[in-house]
């Protein structure tokens, strides 16, 4: 069967059944309450930070206000969970990296952004099959993620410099796959590559610095920021290859979360 006509299979019965069940079973009733989870999240950080800012248009002078578009980026390391098959397949995981930049406004103590991000993660072994390539190939089995997020956060007001922020975001991701296993001759084989794309949200926390200036000589400030995300998608389908040798040409489930630590900075211009 070509590659074409697996995929089609995997679309036609697979997915069809996945589907089904996501919408009607246990799954889909833990994709719900994680939505709506997040959409209060949302309601609850508008709703504080509108607060928080129409108490400054009262208490502050207009031009003490740090409000006005930006633009930032961030960069750290990720320790990812990824489970196989809701569990059932035990994976050997390293850490990773992930590096992404927004763009948004920043009304006060509220704001919001858009987000473009991706992470990378290699993967050592499944149910005990290594994954770690050819003896003489440069290559690892990596899982991609790049993810486009609209987020909101809540910066909490404080006398000096220092700025404590929580904030939550939803959004849509793309995991993709490449995943091999040694072969003869040095050589690797497949053991799938395959991509599938859903649901995303996150949630994260962490500490501003604002370094202000002369803003009549230069009307910019610099936020440099130290935080934790956690940031997870629902389950996705892939497709082991006709070469694997865990499950040949079978359909398989994920479920990608991550744990990050990341530095970034963001440049807010009044």
């Amino acid at each position: 069967m070509s590659a074409y006509g697996q995929k089609k299979t995997k679309f036609n019965g697979f997915n069809r059944v996945y589907i089904h069940k996501s919408l009607f079973g246990s799954k889909g009733k833990i994709m719900k309450r994680q939505l709506v989870l997040v959409i209060l999240v949302f309601i609850a950080v508008a709703v504080i930070g509108e607060n928080v800012h129409a108490q400054q248009e009262v208490e502050r002078q207009p031009e003490n206000q740090s409000t006005g578009f930006y633009v930032g980026g961030h960069l750290g390391a990720i320790i990812e969970d990824l489970e196989v098959n809701s569990g059932s397949l035990a994976t050997d995981k390293n850490t990773g990296f992930v590096i992404g930049g927004v763009l948004g406004y920043d009304f006060g103590n509220f704001r919001v952004d858009g987000e473009l991000i991706f992470r990378l993660n290699t993967i050592d072994s499944l149910d005990g099959v290594s994954l770690t390539g050819g003896e003489f190939e440069d290559k690892d089995s990596s899982t991609y993620v790049s993810s486009y997020m609209v987020n909101g956060y809540f910066d909490f007001p404080t006398e000096g410099p220092l700025k404590p922020y929580i904030g939550g975001g939803i959004g849509f991701a793309t995991v993709s796959i490449d995943w091999v296993t040694p072969a003869f001759f040095f050589s690797s084989v497949p053991v799938a590559d395959d991509n599938d794309s859903g649901l995303a949200y996150q949630f994260s926390a962490g500490i501003g610095y604002e370094i202000d200036f002369d803003r009549e000589i230069n009307p910019i400030t610099i936020v440099v920021t130290l935080g934790y995300r956690y940031f997870a998608i629902e389950e996705l389908q892939m497709m082991f290859a006709s070469s694997s040798p865990i499950n040949p040409g079978s359909p398989f489930t994920i479920e990608y979360q991550s744990h990050e630590f990341l530095i970034g900075a963001r440049v807010l211009f009044h």
